[in-house]
Formats: C-alpha cells, structure tokens, sequence
C-alpha cells in the first residue's frame, strides 16, 4: 500500500510517497512518545506486564528455564532487548477511562507464536520452583492463521495469562493486498511506524510501550483525533484503506458510535463509494457483517439507532442488509410502488425501491429510542418495588431494533427454484448477516404478525372493555409468545410512521411528541389490560387434552385433522380461562358432532359425488365463529 501525503504524521514530518522507507527509527520514535499521558493499571494487568517482562529478560540473559537447550532449540538468537508494546483497543480505552478485558501484544523481533511459546516456559518454570498445583500443561497457546473473516492480517498466538486473554503479534507493515482477499502479504522487518500507519485508524494506532512505561503515539495525531477533536480518521488514505480491508468501513460505523466520534469527511466519501461497496461484497465474509453488526447493536455503549442510521447514511445498508445477488432466489413483491419480481422493473427501479426502502427505516428508526424511554419510565412506574433491568427484560432489543429497520420489507419474499417461498426479511437475516435460526425465527414471526396486533391494540379503548377480544388477543400473543412485548412497540412506531406520512401527503402538521405519547398511553393500556385477564403467558398453558386423548375421546381418524381440534381447544381455554378438563371434552365433543352433522348434510355434491363422510375433510373454523362481541369478555371477570 502506497502513504500518501496527509500532513499527519508529526513524529517523522510530512510524509511523501516514499518516506516511510526512509526516515530516521530513533528520532522518530523520540518524537512518538506521549509526555502528558499516564496509564493506570488495575492489580491484574500489573501482574500481566510485570510476567511479560520478567519472561522476556530471563530469555534475553538465557536464565532459567531458556539456559535449557532443549526448550531454546526452536526459538530464535536475539541480539538486542525484546520490544514489547501493548497495541490498539486497550491503549485507546484506558486513555479514555473504559474497562478492557483483553490485550494485543505486539513484537518487533519475534513472532507472537515465538513469544507466547516463551511465557508459556517462563510460566511453566515458575510453578515449578514454587511447587504450584496448577499442572503446566494446562497453560495452553492457540494459534490463530491469518484470517480476514476475523480480521487477523497475521498469524497471532493467544492465552490466557492471569486470567487476561492476551493476543501476540509481530509488527504489522509492509503490506500488499490481492484484489479478492483481506489477506496481506507482510516484511518481517516491520517497524512500529508501519504498524501505527496500516491501522484502521488513528485512535487504534495508540501503543503501550510495557518496558519503557509510555504511550506512543506515532501518527502523530491519534491522541488528539480521540480526545481534542473526537474525529475518526485513517492513517493512510480512507479509499485505499477500505478498498484493501472493506471490513473497516463497518468498524468505521462501530468506533464513531461506540466512542462518539465524528467521522472524517475523507471516510464519508470512501464509504459512499461504489468501489467499497464492491470489495465489501466480495472480500468479506457474511459472517463477519454479522459480528461487526452485533458490535452495534449489542454490548456497553451501544446505540443501535444511530449506528443503524449511519449504515444507512453511508450508503451500507444495501452492503450489510443484502439482497439475493444471484439466481437462486428470486425476490417478489411491491416495494414502493415496484413489482419487484416481474420484468417490468428495471434494475434502476429496484435499485431506487431499494433507497426507498433503506431511508422509510430510518424514518421509523428516529421513534425508537422515545418509544423505548416512553415505554421504560411507564413500566417503572408500574412496577415500583422491580429492578428496571428486570423490568425492560421483557423486551428482546435487538429484535427491536433490526424488525423496525425491516419493517418496510415486511410484504417481500423471497423464491427459489423449487418455487420454495421464505419472507425476504427471513433471507437478510438468515443469509447477509449470518444470524442464529432463533433470530431468523424470531424476525419472521414478529414480521407476519405485525399487522394483527397493530389492528388488535388500535381496536381497544380502554375506557369500553368490550373493545377487548380475549381471543384475538390470546390468538395473537400465542403466534408471538414472548416476542408480543416487541411486537407491540415496533407496532407503536409503524402506526406513528404512517400518521407521519398521512399528515405529510394532506400538507397537515404533524406532531410526533404528541403521537408518541397518544400512541403509547393507549399501547399502555392494552398491555395492561392483557395482564388483567392473564394472557401474558397465555402461551405455556397445557392443553386441558393432548392429542392422543382427543383422537380416542372424540373418535377422530390419524391424520391432519387432530389440528383442528385442537385449535378449537386452545380458543375454548382462552374464552373459558377457569374452565375444567371435562367442559372443555364436552364442547369439543358438541363441535366434532355438529362438524359430523354439516358433512353429511353436504355428503352428495350437485354432481353427485361423495364427500369424506369422516370428517377429516372438515376446514378449521374462522375466528369468526368463535369471537362475538359477548364472548370477547366471557368469563373475563
């Protein structure tokens, strides 16, 4: 990768093209060092670095156990002390006063799997002399090949040290990228400059210097892009950083959010690039959008929406939410007005579909966090004597954020070429993000029933309970189990949204405070109410009858039938909340009589064929048959 001249780099001047193959070590590293900063360790890293340093002095003098020609017999001949900087992530997080729970050791003369093999014998040596328990074959190193999918650009070792996961390194530099792979071809002769300037970004470029007990800031300018100017910036150009590791542009996205820092206009532009994009497609694993995805929605310090909008206003959404790209899977729908699927919609209307789509989730991203505090303060007040963290438990937050951002993609599918259909919502999470059957399960769930329990809670007044179905809401809190909470917040914000977008179509004004808190009082209600009549976990009732007591009390063929009536069961307990065992065979009984009834009273068709006489022909019944305005409160009292 070629430096470009960028003015940044104060320890060894302006850099031009090729000055970082010339240029003074010793008088740049003078100038690297941080005089006014001071790192405080807690009691385990100071047992850390002191192991770490006590190891490498003992292999630099050959003392025990490295005076050993056996142990020794791999390692390399030092001429020179052992450089050993703490880099990266733990730097930048002490500086700024947050806790880190690992440590990337970075070496100028050995490589991490030399080194770790060195405190690994140190270590062994020592509960040897003092006659530890603790058996030395359980001080275990695993090395890890370099592995863009995992951003590893070079073979690191990792341990356990002190109970500190800790990540050995040789100094990075020199690299020369492929044109399909994050995989960098290395020099061994890497000085911490290289490694400093082939970061991501100056506030990772920080280090830790364990011998000399300072921080080095070789850029120049990270501590300052950190602390005074709060801005994230690349080393080296942003195109040709991103181009060369695309996975950067979404811990670009992660660090802004997570350490609010502006991001440079430099980084804007090369995000925004098409070129990115493209290398984003091609060179990182699904797997890894995923985990960088995770970062932002989960964990201290995350803000889901804000990281969520800046994937959208960078232009990523398209790149981390991706679309079926080849012919496996063919995407149906109306998406803003376009038939999808069909050969009318050019590329350029599905791309313009797609933009609409992308920034009506940002639309509804921007009532999320006055939904959630709104929903918060009144569960408080509810539950006086709860902790709030149990309180909010209630609400699965990242199912939260990620269906409100694929609302709009609700009515979409995907099919494939055994006409195979999954809801495009489904195939994004399952497929582009490389989430867990349960997050795919639960997107999809919550997506297809989203329409019910917006119609479902819209419908009640809490002033007139009999505004409240018992058995629709039942029916639809048992689709959603412990989603329904989720549901009904995402359903808030879907309903506001579209007041939004009435209001502007009628050049109407439009408050969205005031929604918020109509919306919510009444959403409020509903969910109380449902508490009221127990249906809050309406769905971990047993049957009053399994399916094996109905086939032999209600006399029913195997087969797809048993399915009937036992839906017919689950509406009976939910109208009949106290009712016993033997009402509830009673009714069925009636029901399965009357079903024999209806069929042999239409057993001749006009044609004058028969009709399944057993019954197994009989369609489950609407929920109109079972929800009159009577029974929506029957036996609710």
């Amino acid at each position: 990768m070629k430096a470009t001249t960028r003015g940044a780099y104060a320890c060894i001047g302006t850099l031009d093209n090729g000055s970082l193959n010339d240029y003074n070590l010793e008088e740049a590293a003078s100038k690297a060092i941080v005089k006014n900063i001071f790192i405080s360790l807690i009691p385990q890293e100071e047992q850390l670095f002191q192991t770490i340093e006590q190891a490498a002095i003992a292999y630099e003098t050959k003392s025990p156990p490295f005076d050993n020609p056996e142990i020794i017999k791999d390692l390399p001949l030092i001429t020179k002390p052992i450089e050993i900087r703490i880099a990266g992530g733990w730097v930048r997080d002490k500086i700024v006063k947050k806790s880190s729970h690992d440590v990337d050791i970075a070496l100028d003369s050995l490589s991490g799997h030399q080194f770790a093999i060195i405190i690994q014998q140190y270590l062994i040596h020592q509960q040897t002399i003092s006659k530890s328990q603790t058996n030395g074959k359980k001080i275990k190193i695993a090395v890890i090949a370099a592995n863009p999918s995992q951003s590893k650009h070079l073979e690191t070792a990792t341990m356990k040290i002190h109970n500190i996961d800790c990540d050995f390194v040789h100094l990075r530099g020199g690299e020369v990228y492929s044109d399909d792979s994050r995989i960098p071809t290395l020099k061994e002769d890497a000085t911490p400059l290289d490694d400093a300037l082939r970061r991501d970004f100056t506030v990772n470029s920080l280090f830790y210097n364990l011998r000399k007990k300072h921080v080095e800031d070789w850029t120049g300018r990270g501590l300052t892009d950190l602390i005074a100017d709060k801005i994230l910036v690349t080393p080296l150009d942003a195109s040709i950083t991103f181009h060369d590791d695309p996975l950067r542009v979404l811990r670009a996205v992660r660090f802004a959010v997570r350490y609010d820092l502006a991001l440079s206009n430099e980084i804007k532009m090369a995000a925004m690039s098409a070129n990115v994009h493209e290398s984003l497609h091609v060179k990182v694993s699904r797997e890894r959008v995923g985990k960088e995805l995770e970062g932002m929605l989960t964990g201290k310090n995350a803000r889901p929406c804000v990281a969520l909008n800046l994937i959208a206003e960078l232009k990523l959404a398209g790149c981390v939410f991706e679309f079926p790209h080849n012919s496996t899977y063919t995407v149906m729908g109306n998406l803003h007005g376009v038939e999808y699927g069909t050969k009318n919609a050019s590329e350029q209307d599905r791309k313009r579909a797609r933009e609409r789509s992308w920034l009506e989730a940002t639309e509804m991203l921007k009532y999320c966090t006055p939904v959630i505090e709104s929903f918060g303060e009144r569960m408080s007040n509810l539950y006086i004597s709860e902790d709030s963290s149990n309180i909010m438990s209630i609400l699965d937050h990242r199912i939260f954020y990620l269906s409100t951002f694929l609302y709009p993609l609700r009515n979409m599918i995907c099919v494939d070429a055994k006409e195979k259909e999954i809801s495009l919502a489904a195939f994004i999470v399952r497929e582009s993000i490389k989430y867990p059957n349960r997050d795919t399960t639960a997107i999809t769930v919550l997506l297809r029933h989203i329409d019910e329990i917006r119609s479902i809670f819209l419908s009640f007044d809490s002033s007139d309970e009999s505004t409240f179905c018992r058995l629709r809401s039942g029916l639809a809190l048992r689709n959603l189990k412990d989603l329904w909470v989720t549901a009904l917040l995402v359903a808030i914000i879907a309903e506001i949204r579209a007041q939004e977008q009435m209001a502007l179509a009628n050049y109407a004004e439009y408050n969205g405070v005031e929604q918020v808190s109509y919306f919510m009082n009444k959403a409020f209600n509903f969910f109380e109410t449902v508490q009221k009549h127990g249906l809050d976990s309406c769905w971990k009732v047993r049957p009053l009858l399994d399916g094996k007591a109905l086939l032999k009390s209600l006399e029913l063929p195997r087969g797809p039938i048993i399915g009937t009536y036992l839906e017919e069961q689950v509406k009976w307990m939910l109208l009949n909340p106290g009712g016993s065992k033997d009402d509830c065979e009673f009714h069925l009984k009636e029901v399965r009589k009357r079903d024999l009834e209806v069929a042999a009273a239409t057993s001749t068709s006009k044609d004058g064929s028969n009709v399944c006489m057993d019954g197994s022909g009989i369609k489950e019944r609407s929920e109109s048959d079972h929800c009159s305005k009577k029974a929506h409160i029957e036996q609710s009292n």
